[in-house]
């Protein structure tokens, strides 16, 4: 039976990515994201799952999920 494309893996904690990304969260620091066809997205991370991010910008209350799949460059600013 061929893999269900809708169907993600879980995250994979000994990934360095993973990681990174997990130690971003914890110290807060602010990143920019670039997403295909869109400016990129300023914000701390606040949580990550196998399919989204889950991006707080400043000066909002609610965060911004962007999908994995549409993220071409994640780097720190802090």
């Amino acid at each position: 039976m061929p893999p269900n494309p809708m169907e993600t893996s879980p995250l994979n904690p000994s990934l360095p990515g993973v990681r990174l990304l997990r130690s971003w969260i914890r110290e807060q620091l602010p990143l920019s994201i670039a997403v295909m066809g869109q400016e990129p997205i300023e914000g701390r991370l606040i949580w990550q799952d196998p399919e989204f991010l889950a991006i707080e910008r400043a000066g909002t209350s609610r965060p911004v999920l962007i999908n994995r799949r549409q993220i071409s460059v994640i780097r720190s600013l802090g």
